[in-house]
Protein backbone atom coordinates (compact mmCIF):
# COMPACT_ATOMS: atom_id res chain seq x y z
CA UNK A 1 0.00 0.00 0.00
CA UNK A 2 2.61 2.54 0.80
CA UNK A 3 4.66 1.63 -2.36
CA UNK A 4 1.20 2.24 -4.41
CA UNK A 5 0.88 5.36 -2.09
CA UNK A 6 4.41 6.76 -3.61
CA UNK A 7 3.13 5.43 -7.42
CA UNK A 8 0.60 7.53 -7.75
CA UNK A 9 2.10 10.92 -5.60
CA UNK A 10 4.74 10.56 -7.90
CA UNK A 11 2.95 10.68 -10.82
CA UNK A 12 0.70 13.73 -10.06
CA UNK A 13 1.82 17.44 -11.39
CA UNK A 14 2.54 19.64 -8.53
CA UNK A 15 2.73 22.77 -10.93
CA UNK A 16 0.66 25.85 -10.06
CA UNK A 17 -1.61 23.95 -7.63
CA UNK A 18 -3.39 26.75 -5.85
CA UNK A 19 -3.63 26.58 -2.11
CA UNK A 20 -7.23 26.94 -1.67
CA UNK A 21 -8.06 24.26 -3.94
CA UNK A 22 -5.93 21.69 -1.30
CA UNK A 23 -7.04 23.18 1.53
CA UNK A 24 -10.72 22.66 0.06
CA UNK A 25 -9.93 18.57 -0.80
CA UNK A 26 -8.45 18.35 2.60
CA UNK A 27 -11.75 19.39 4.46
CA UNK A 28 -14.05 17.81 1.99
CA UNK A 29 -11.77 14.43 2.48
CA UNK A 30 -11.75 14.69 6.12
CA UNK A 31 -15.52 15.29 6.13
CA UNK A 32 -16.51 12.99 3.13
CA UNK A 33 -19.21 15.79 2.60
CA UNK A 34 -19.34 18.74 0.30
CA UNK A 35 -21.87 20.26 2.59
CA UNK A 36 -19.83 20.04 6.04
CA UNK A 37 -16.42 21.48 4.18
CA UNK A 38 -18.33 24.15 3.13
CA UNK A 39 -19.51 24.74 5.90
CA UNK A 40 -16.27 24.76 8.06
CA UNK A 41 -14.74 26.62 5.39
CA UNK A 42 -17.64 29.18 4.82
CA UNK A 43 -17.76 28.67 1.00
CA UNK A 44 -20.95 27.65 -0.56
CA UNK A 45 -21.22 23.66 -1.72
CA UNK A 46 -21.09 24.45 -5.83
CA UNK A 47 -18.10 26.87 -5.06
CA UNK A 48 -16.58 23.56 -2.84
CA UNK A 49 -17.34 21.49 -5.63
CA UNK A 50 -15.99 23.28 -8.47
CA UNK A 51 -12.74 23.82 -6.69
CA UNK A 52 -13.15 20.12 -6.06
CA UNK A 53 -12.98 19.41 -10.12
CA UNK A 54 -10.84 22.23 -10.89
CA UNK A 55 -7.95 20.05 -8.56
CA UNK A 56 -9.31 16.87 -10.24
CA UNK A 57 -8.80 18.10 -14.01
CA UNK A 58 -5.14 19.28 -12.86
CA UNK A 59 -4.25 16.46 -11.14
CA UNK A 60 -5.99 14.47 -14.10
CA UNK A 61 -7.37 11.88 -11.63
CA UNK A 62 -10.51 11.56 -9.75
CA UNK A 63 -10.27 11.83 -6.02
CA UNK A 64 -13.79 11.43 -5.21
CA UNK A 65 -16.51 8.73 -6.04
CA UNK A 66 -20.19 10.89 -6.19
CA UNK A 67 -22.74 8.79 -5.14
CA UNK A 68 -26.77 9.59 -4.75
CA UNK A 69 -26.18 10.50 -1.21
CA UNK A 70 -22.52 10.54 -0.41
CA UNK A 71 -19.25 10.18 -1.28
CA UNK A 72 -16.14 8.24 -1.21
CA UNK A 73 -11.98 9.04 -1.62
CA UNK A 74 -10.29 7.19 -4.78
CA UNK A 75 -7.45 4.87 -4.41
CA UNK A 76 -5.72 8.06 -5.30
CA UNK A 77 -8.05 10.58 -3.37
CA UNK A 78 -6.73 8.45 0.01
CA UNK A 79 -2.84 8.90 -1.08
CA UNK A 80 -3.60 12.04 -2.26
CA UNK A 81 -5.18 12.87 0.90
CA UNK A 82 -2.50 11.84 3.59
CA UNK A 83 0.46 13.98 1.66
CA UNK A 84 -1.68 17.36 1.05
CA UNK A 85 -2.29 16.92 5.44
CA UNK A 86 1.49 16.42 6.24
CA UNK A 87 2.19 19.54 3.17
CA UNK A 88 -0.51 22.02 5.27
CA UNK A 89 1.02 20.85 8.55
CA UNK A 90 4.30 21.34 7.44
CA UNK A 91 3.36 25.02 6.30
CA UNK A 92 1.11 26.09 9.65
CA UNK A 93 4.19 25.32 11.72
CA UNK A 94 6.91 27.06 9.63
CA UNK A 95 4.73 30.31 9.03
CA UNK A 96 3.88 30.01 13.35
CA UNK A 97 7.91 30.00 13.79
CA UNK A 98 8.55 32.59 11.44
CA UNK A 99 6.25 34.60 12.12
CA UNK A 100 4.04 33.95 15.55
CA UNK A 101 6.25 35.45 18.18
CA UNK A 102 3.15 33.96 20.54
CA UNK A 103 4.21 30.60 19.66
CA UNK A 104 3.45 29.05 23.36
CA UNK A 105 4.54 25.55 24.67
CA UNK A 106 7.69 23.23 26.11
CA UNK A 107 10.79 23.19 23.96
CA UNK A 108 12.96 19.91 25.56
CA UNK A 109 16.37 20.68 24.27
CA UNK A 110 19.44 17.74 24.99
CA UNK A 111 22.79 20.28 25.33
CA UNK A 112 26.22 19.18 25.62
CA UNK A 113 27.38 21.31 29.63
CA UNK A 114 29.82 23.33 28.17
CA UNK A 115 28.15 24.53 25.70
CA UNK A 116 25.27 25.26 27.81
CA UNK A 117 27.15 27.01 30.30
CA UNK A 118 29.44 29.42 28.01
CA UNK A 119 27.54 29.71 25.26
CA UNK A 120 23.73 29.26 25.00
CA UNK A 121 23.25 30.34 29.04
CA UNK A 122 24.35 34.14 28.27
CA UNK A 123 22.12 34.26 25.00
CA UNK A 124 18.82 31.87 26.36
CA UNK A 125 17.50 35.79 27.45
CA UNK A 126 16.96 36.78 23.89
CA UNK A 127 15.25 34.13 22.97
CA UNK A 128 13.07 34.42 26.18
CA UNK A 129 12.06 38.26 25.17
CA UNK A 130 11.48 36.89 21.93
CA UNK A 131 9.37 34.00 22.72
CA UNK A 132 7.76 34.75 25.86
CA UNK A 133 5.56 31.99 25.90
CA UNK A 134 8.01 29.13 25.75
CA UNK A 135 9.10 27.71 28.49
CA UNK A 136 12.66 25.74 28.35
CA UNK A 137 13.88 22.39 29.46
CA UNK A 138 17.23 21.63 29.08
CA UNK A 139 18.64 18.07 29.89
CA UNK A 140 22.54 18.24 30.02
CA UNK A 141 25.03 15.77 28.11
CA UNK A 142 29.01 15.47 27.84
CA UNK A 143 29.80 13.30 24.91
CA UNK A 144 27.92 11.89 22.26
CA UNK A 145 25.46 9.11 22.32
CA UNK A 146 23.58 7.29 19.79
CA UNK A 147 20.36 8.36 20.54
CA UNK A 148 18.68 11.78 22.88
CA UNK A 149 19.42 10.81 26.70
CA UNK A 150 15.39 12.42 26.60
CA UNK A 151 12.26 13.04 24.17
CA UNK A 152 14.04 16.40 22.89
CA UNK A 153 13.87 17.39 19.21
CA UNK A 154 16.57 18.93 19.20
CA UNK A 155 20.57 18.42 20.64
CA UNK A 156 23.23 20.21 20.93
CA UNK A 157 26.06 17.65 20.81
CA UNK A 158 30.13 17.56 20.47
CA UNK A 159 31.31 15.26 18.40
CA UNK A 160 32.42 14.28 14.96
CA UNK A 161 29.35 15.20 13.21
CA UNK A 162 28.89 12.15 11.73
CA UNK A 163 25.33 11.18 12.94
CA UNK A 164 23.50 9.09 10.24
CA UNK A 165 20.63 8.92 11.93
CA UNK A 166 20.23 13.04 12.18
CA UNK A 167 21.01 16.02 10.72
CA UNK A 168 23.44 17.63 11.83
CA UNK A 169 24.80 21.50 11.71
CA UNK A 170 28.05 22.95 12.84
CA UNK A 171 27.05 26.03 15.42
CA UNK A 172 31.25 26.82 16.31
CA UNK A 173 34.66 26.39 14.71
CA UNK A 174 36.72 23.78 14.99
CA UNK A 175 39.94 26.13 16.17
CA UNK A 176 41.37 25.41 19.82
CA UNK A 177 44.23 27.72 21.11
CA UNK A 178 45.71 28.00 24.54
CA UNK A 179 44.17 30.00 27.26
CA UNK A 180 44.95 31.11 31.02
CA UNK A 181 44.47 33.43 33.56
CA UNK A 182 46.07 36.70 33.49
CA UNK A 183 48.25 35.62 36.57
CA UNK A 184 49.99 32.98 34.47
CA UNK A 185 50.39 34.48 31.33
CA UNK A 186 52.81 37.30 33.18
CA UNK A 187 54.99 34.68 33.35
CA UNK A 188 54.77 33.58 29.85
CA UNK A 189 57.46 35.43 26.86
CA UNK A 190 56.72 32.97 24.41
CA UNK A 191 55.42 29.71 23.14
CA UNK A 192 58.15 27.75 24.89
CA UNK A 193 57.29 29.18 28.13
CA UNK A 194 54.11 26.83 27.98
CA UNK A 195 56.07 23.81 29.16
CA UNK A 196 56.87 26.17 32.84
CA UNK A 197 52.60 25.70 33.41
CA UNK A 198 50.32 22.58 34.57
CA UNK A 199 48.86 21.56 31.05
CA UNK A 200 45.14 20.95 31.46
CA UNK A 201 43.77 18.37 28.96
CA UNK A 202 40.66 17.06 28.41
CA UNK A 203 39.71 13.25 27.71
CA UNK A 204 37.46 11.94 25.58
CA UNK A 205 38.61 14.63 22.81
CA UNK A 206 40.13 13.88 19.81
CA UNK A 207 43.10 16.63 19.86
CA UNK A 208 44.65 18.49 22.61
CA UNK A 209 47.87 19.72 23.91
CA UNK A 210 49.60 16.67 22.78
CA UNK A 211 48.61 17.94 18.97
CA UNK A 212 49.22 21.52 20.19
CA UNK A 213 53.08 20.94 21.04
CA UNK A 214 53.73 18.54 18.10
CA UNK A 215 53.20 21.24 15.79
CA UNK A 216 54.32 24.24 17.61
CA UNK A 217 57.17 22.92 20.03
CA UNK A 218 58.24 19.42 18.16
CA UNK A 219 61.94 19.57 19.53
CA UNK A 220 61.15 20.26 23.35
CA UNK A 221 60.48 17.64 26.21
CA UNK A 222 57.65 17.72 27.26
CA UNK A 223 58.29 17.61 31.27
CA UNK A 224 55.18 19.69 32.31
CA UNK A 225 52.70 18.50 35.24
CA UNK A 226 49.89 16.81 33.31
CA UNK A 227 45.49 17.48 34.57
CA UNK A 228 43.38 15.46 32.69
CA UNK A 229 39.60 16.41 33.23
CA UNK A 230 36.59 15.06 31.31
CA UNK A 231 35.10 18.49 30.05
CA UNK A 232 36.04 21.73 28.78
CA UNK A 233 34.23 22.96 31.52
CA UNK A 234 36.30 21.89 34.44
CA UNK A 235 39.47 22.44 32.16
CA UNK A 236 37.96 26.58 32.24
CA UNK A 237 37.26 26.52 35.55
CA UNK A 238 40.42 25.28 36.61
CA UNK A 239 42.42 27.96 34.00
CA UNK A 240 40.42 30.86 35.92
CA UNK A 241 41.66 29.56 39.05
CA UNK A 242 45.12 29.61 38.24
CA UNK A 243 45.72 25.82 38.54
CA UNK A 244 47.15 25.35 34.87
CA UNK A 245 46.56 26.46 31.33
CA UNK A 246 43.98 24.90 29.09
CA UNK A 247 42.84 24.60 25.42
CA UNK A 248 39.44 26.56 24.02
CA UNK A 249 37.24 27.44 21.55
CA UNK A 250 37.46 31.25 21.32
CA UNK A 251 33.63 31.42 21.09
CA UNK A 252 32.88 29.93 24.01
CA UNK A 253 35.36 32.20 25.86
CA UNK A 254 34.35 35.07 24.27
CA UNK A 255 30.83 34.61 24.43
CA UNK A 256 30.56 34.21 28.46
CA UNK A 257 31.82 35.58 31.65
CA UNK A 258 35.36 33.91 30.53
CA UNK A 259 36.63 36.63 29.23
CA UNK A 260 36.81 38.39 32.08
CA UNK A 261 39.17 35.86 33.38
CA UNK A 262 41.20 34.64 30.93
CA UNK A 263 43.07 35.36 28.09
CA UNK A 264 45.14 33.82 25.10
CA UNK A 265 48.59 34.10 25.44
CA UNK A 266 49.41 33.15 22.23
CA UNK A 267 47.88 32.98 18.75
CA UNK A 268 48.65 29.72 18.09
CA UNK A 269 45.51 27.53 17.45
CA UNK A 270 44.84 23.80 16.26
CA UNK A 271 41.98 22.44 14.50
CA UNK A 272 40.11 20.08 16.51
CA UNK A 273 38.58 17.03 14.93
CA UNK A 274 35.43 17.90 16.54
CA UNK A 275 32.85 20.87 17.42
CA UNK A 276 29.89 21.33 18.94
CA UNK A 277 26.60 20.39 16.38
CA UNK A 278 22.94 21.31 16.31
CA UNK A 279 20.85 17.96 15.50
CA UNK A 280 17.41 16.62 14.82
CA UNK A 281 16.29 13.27 13.78
CA UNK A 282 16.28 12.94 9.54
CA UNK A 283 12.75 13.16 8.17
CA UNK A 284 10.84 14.23 11.85
CA UNK A 285 9.12 17.43 11.34
CA UNK A 286 9.80 19.84 14.20
CA UNK A 287 7.38 21.08 16.65
CA UNK A 288 6.42 24.87 16.27
CA UNK A 289 8.37 25.30 19.89
CA UNK A 290 11.64 23.99 18.63
CA UNK A 291 11.16 25.27 14.95
CA UNK A 292 11.14 28.67 16.87
CA UNK A 293 14.32 27.72 18.46
CA UNK A 294 16.18 25.73 15.72
CA UNK A 295 15.83 29.60 13.55
CA UNK A 296 16.69 32.03 16.69
CA UNK A 297 19.60 30.12 17.13
CA UNK A 298 20.83 29.82 13.57
CA UNK A 299 20.67 33.62 13.57
CA UNK A 300 22.59 33.88 16.51
CA UNK A 301 25.38 32.07 14.67
CA UNK A 302 25.05 35.06 12.23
Amino acid sequence: MLHRQADICAAMPLQNLQLNWLKTFEAVGRHLSFSQAAHELNMSQSAVSQQIKLLENKLGRRLFERQTRSIQLTVAGRAYLGVVREGLRHMDQGLNSIFNSEAHGTLELSVNNTFAQFWLAPRLERFTRLYPRISVRIFGMNWEAEVPPSSAELEIRYGSGNWPSFQAKRLLSKEIRPYCSATLANHLRDTENVLDLPLIDVLGTPNGWSDWLSRYLPDAADNSHHFYVDSYTIAASMAVENVGICLLNDELVQGSYLHKFLMSPFGESIECQASYFLIKLHERPLSGVAQAFYDWLLKELD
